[in-house]
């Protein structure tokens, strides 16, 4: 099956250039390829390796617009997800049903709390039968709507990576997250008006803002350790860099702290060493480019020469290890659907959503 979208797109007024790109986009995504899954994942970027026997299936019942996405996703199996979260957006979980064996950043789910986080590289464990939402929203919306204040706590619990909230506010959060979802999709044409889809977007932070502040929230958490800010710098530095030349060299460099504060860091919250998550990531690069070549098009060589792997047959010895077939073997295979992320962040702060399916 691949990845199968229906949805609606509004058609908007593009007010960089008249091109008449999406304003917004309410549709549903089921997949039961991880690569399709990662492809698909912007503006996160992911890697997904499923854990047991059980069969792959993520569906995502989602809406999204210039500057917030809403997302509600439902695992068929338990798998780990390393990824990079969205340069210049706060994003959120809102657990519905979570698994006994779930974990967002390497850490239990907190009891008094939702896992949340400002841009950088996180772990999350999601077990078989997990749902649950995620809402995401650019931080210039945030201080557009939001007393400083606001700003202020919200960004400081994310950095944190928890915003305090008890056992009814996660339920409340939940349900009206949901009633936004099942609004939007039960009247998708909305989406076609530019005002609609800004009053969309302030009430989704100013709704968000007044379940997770509630009055007597006060207290800021504390600062951010010296290893955790060089940690933040090096996430950075991996989002922009040729991966292909990046050493550890110039990531302790990029971080401003030593080999091995760096090397407990990732650990710490990706389980892996620096090295090891950049192999990952050109690996899983490398099979994204693999099932989307054309037949004919390009070979294993020239993909894996163009992400700088130079050894070829341990590539391909680890290739398998990791996909359980050779580079040679994916290519041969028929990609399932080449379709576009969703949403797509760009310089602007907005997004250029080109998935335009007709909502059922």
């Amino acid at each position: 099956m691949g990845t199968v979208f229906s949805g609606a797109a509004s058609t908007g007024i593009d007010s960089t250039g008249g091109r008449g790109t999406p304003l917004a986009l309410a549709g549903i995504q089921d997949t039961d390829d991880p690569c399709c899954w990662e492809r698909s994942g912007q503006p996160w970027e992911v890697i997904g390796t499923p854990l047991g026997s059980g069969s792959f299936r993520i569906r995502k019942v989602f809406l999204a617009t210039p500057n917030c996405m809403l997302y509600r996703e439902s695992c068929a199996t338990r798998f780990r997800v390393q990824a990079l979260s969205p340069e210049g957006m706060l994003a959120c979980a809102v657990p519905v049903k979570p698994g006994s064996q779930t974990s967002y950043f390497r850490r239990p789910l907190h009891e008094r709390g939702l896992p949340a986080t400002l841009p950088t590289g996180l772990e999350a464990m999601l077990d078989q039968g997990q749902e649950h939402l995620l809402f995401l929203v650019q931080r210039s919306l945030l201080c557009r709507h939001l007393p400083p204040e606001q700003v202020e706590l919200l960004e400081a619990g994310a950095a944190a990576r928890v915003l305090p909230a008890c056992a009814e506010t996660v339920r409340g959060l939940g349900r009206w997250l949901n009633g936004i979802l099942a609004r939007v999709h039960g009247s998708p044409e909305m989406l076609r008006y530019p005002a609609a889809v800004v009053a969309l977007e302030r009430e989704l932070v100013l709704g968000f803002a007044a379940r997770v502040l509630p009055p007597e929230c006060r207290a800021l958490p504390r600062r951010k350790s010296r290893r955790r800010r060089g940690y933040d710098r090096a996430i950075e530095a991996i989002r922009y860099a040729d991966l292909t030349t990046l050493d550890l060299g110039g990531l302790c460099a990029a971080a401003g702290v030593g080999a091995r504060a760096l090397e407990y860091a990732f650990r710490e919250n990706l389980g892996v060493s620096p090295g090891t998550f950049i192999r990952q990531l050109r690996l899983h690069a490398l099979r994204r480019a693999l099932l989307a070549s054309a037949a004919g098009e390009s070979t294993v060589t020239e993909l894996a020469y163009h992400l700088g792997f130079t050894q070829l047959g341990r590539l391909a010895a680890h290739y398998r290890s990791v996909f359980g077939e050779p580079p040679s073997s994916t290519l041969a295979r028929p990609f399932p659907g080449d379709y576009p992320p969703f949403w797509m962040g760009h310089p602007g702060g907005g997004t250029s959503a080109t998935v335009v399916n007709t909502f059922p």
